[in-house]
C-alpha cells in the first residue's frame, strides 16, 4: 500500500508563505519572536510560513500582519484575498481517497510541464483502454478504488485540453508502448491517442519517443516530471515516484539537475515528427482486431 505523504503546499499557499516570509524579514523578527509574541507555537509560525497549514484563518493572518507592521490597507486586503484563494478547494479535493501529494494541483497551476517516463504511458496521456487495463492488474485495488482512480485520472486529464493549457513535453522510452503489442484491444486505441494529443497546430503537447537503440542514455532511471509556473517567484518543482511513495524536489540544484537530464532525453529522443511517424508504423504493424 502506497505510504501517504505529508501535504504539499499548492501554489497559492507558497506564493502567500513567500509574501509574509518577506514581511517578517523585513520587520526583523525571528519566527521565535513572533510565536511569543503571538502566544503560538513555533510550529504554527513554520508551517504558516511553509505553505503546510490545513486550518489557516483570516484571524491568524491578520494578527501576523499587525505583528509585521504591515498596515497598507491594500497589501493586506491583497493577502486576505491570496489566502481565500488558497484555501478554496480544487476539483482533486473530491479525490483525496486516491491522489496522495499534491501533484495535481501543481499541474493545474503549471505553466510547462517536462516528464520522462521509462516504463509507463505518462498519466496525462494515457488512453481509456490502457488507464482500465493497467487498474484491473493491480494486485492493491479493489473494484470500487480502481473505478475511483479511473475517474480521477480523466479529470486529471482535462488539464492537456482546456484553453489555457500548459506547454507540455514528454519523452516516453519506446520499451513503454511496445510492452502493449500483445494487447491489441490497448494498444491500438493507446497509439492513436498518442498520435492524436501530438498532432494539430495548436497543440501544445509535444511527445518524443526514446529509442531501444538509445541504450543506457543518461536519463535513464525512475520516472519524473518537472513543473514551472508563471511567476517567476514560484519555484520549479521536480516530482518523482517510486512503487511506494512520491517525492516533491525544490531545492534549486536538484532541480537544475534534472533540467539537464531532460534535456539530454530530448537531445537523444526521437524528433516529434520522427515520433509521430514511429508511432504510425506501430500501428501498420499491428493487424487490426
Amino acid at each position: 500500500m502506497a505510504v501517504r505523504q505529508p501535504v504539499m503546499p499548492t501554489v497559492g499557499k507558497r506564493q502567500l508563505a513567500r509574501e509574509l516570509r518577506s514581511a517578517r524579514e523585513a520587520a526583523n523578527l525571528t519566527m521565535d519572536q513572533v510565536a511569543e509574541e503571538l502566544d503560538w507555537s513555533k510550529g504554527k509560525v513554520h508551517n504558516i510560513e511553509t505553505g503546510r497549514w490545513t486550518r489557516g484563518n483570516l484571524t491568524d493572518l491578520r494578527a501576523l500582519l499587525d505583528a509585521y507592521g504591515v498596515s497598507d490597507p491594500d497589501k493586506r486586503k491583497a493577502l486576505e484575498q491570496l489566502m481565500r484563494d488558497a484555501k478554496k478547494p480544487g476539483w482533486w479535493s473530491k479525490y483525496n481517497d486516491v491522489f496522495s501529494g499534491a501533484l495535481p494541483a501543481f499541474e493545474d497551476e503549471a505553466s510547462e510541464l517536462s516528464s520522462y517516463e521509462p516504463s509507463l504511458v505518462p498519466g496525462l496521456l494515457q488512453s481509456p483502454e490502457y488507464i482500465a487495463e493497467l487498474m484491473r492488474n493491480s494486485p492493491f485495488l479493489s473494484r470500487d478504488e480502481a473505478r475511483r482512480k479511473i475517474e480521477a485520472r480523466q479529470q486529471r486529464q482535462k488539464v492537456l485540453t482546456r484553453s489555457d493549457a500548459p506547454t507540455a513535453t514528454f519523452v516516453v522510452e519506446e520499451a513503454a508502448v511496445q510492452r502493449l503489442a500483445e494487447l491489441p484491444d490497448v494498444f491500438r486505441p493507446q497509439v492513436e491517442h498518442l498520435i492524436a494529443m501530438s498532432g494539430g497546430d495548436s497543440s501544445r503537447v509535444t511527445i518524443q519517443i526514446m529509442p531501444l537503440r538509445s541504450g543506457l542514455h543518461a536519463a535513464l532511471g525512475p520516472s519524473f516530471v518537472i513543473l514551472d509556473f508563471h511567476d517567476e517567484l514560484d519555484l520549479s518543482i521536480v516530482y518523482t515516484e517510486s512503487v511506494a511513495r512520491g517525492a516533491y524536489l525544490e531545492e534549486k540544484a536538484e532541480v537544475s539537475m534534472y533540467r539537464t537530464l531532460f534535456a539530454h532525453a530530448c537531445q537523444q529522443a526521437l524528433r516529434p515528427d520522427e515520433s509521430i511517424a514511429l508511432l504510425k508504423d506501430m500501428l501498420k504493424q499491428q493487424p487490426k482486431t
